[in-house]
């Protein structure tokens, strides 16, 4: 395996234009890299109770239909870590939660019966407040495939960011439409003093300017972002990364 196997993987991606080409591109990384599935999920926040979830997954379907009537998103060691974490998770390390907790142990015997025996995710999180995660997974045992996972590691990481990218490319139109979301500096400073717990009449001594101007971009804000209220418009804008803490 080389950096050029993955550069290539890389370019296939780029040419992507439907979900059935970013498909193609995920097998043929598994095809070259020595998986057997592979599975990328998503979690757009475009409310914080009902976010949508994007999948692109060459597992099984009996096995999705039961992982997602169970909840086992909820008890997935590689979820619960992706979820809080940056680097890479391989697999191996659940092998001591499956001593010690039962319900961790039976997840795993199960996905075993569909040929996840082993495997790495990788966790992507983004500007705009997303959650992704790409894992490729063998049928082999832990041991047998630790050190082939551990030499295209790398490869996968990279991989999976730009196949992160490639996703939003394809589905902003249809499902992303609110992290295109453009604020006016002023907009987004109103926002961030009311996150502070500021009253318009408060915003308008700091930034010396009316109230009845606050509440205007406020407003705004808020009919851009498609909401009802100024705290919504607070927590839509900070879950999709449009407004942050300032870096100075």
């Amino acid at each position: 395996m080389t950096s050029a196997h993955c550069h290539e993987l890389i370019e296939l991606l780029s040419k992507a234009g439907t979900v059935e080409e970013i498909h193609s591109a995920c097998s043929a990384l598994c095809e070259q890299f020595g998986f057997d599935r592979f599975q990328y999920g998503a979690r757009i926040p475009t409310s914080f109770v009902k976010p949508y979830y994007i999948f692109i997954s060459s597992y099984q379907n009996e096995w999705r239909d039961r992982y997602l009537a169970k909840g086992y998103m909820t008890i997935d060691p590689a979820v619960q870590y992706c979820a809080n974490h940056l680097t890479p998770f391989s697999w191996d390390r659940i092998r001591q939660q499956e001593k010690n907790d039962k319900i961790v142990r039976q997840f795993m015997g199960e996905a075993g019966e569909f040929g996840l025996n082993s495997g790495v995710s990788i966790p992507v999180h983004s500007a705009q407040g997303e959650f992704a995660m790409f894992s490729a997974a063998s049928s082999l045992d832990q041991e047998r495939a630790n050190s082939q996972i551990m030499e295209v590691l790398p490869f996968v990481h990279l991989f999976a960011a730009h196949l992160h990218e490639t996703v939003r490319k394809i589905l902003e139109k249809q499902v992303l439409p609110l992290s295109k979301v453009q604020l006016t500096d002023r907009e987004r400073e109103c926002l961030l003093w009311t996150a502070e717990g500021k009253t318009a009449w408060e915003i308008s001594q700091i930034l010396k300017i009316s109230e009845r101007t606050i509440v205007f971009h406020l407003q705004n804000a808020a009919d851009k972002l498609n909401v009802v209220n100024r705290q919504q418009a607070v927590a839509r804008a900070v879950s999709l990364g449009i407004i942050s803490p300032s870096l100075v």
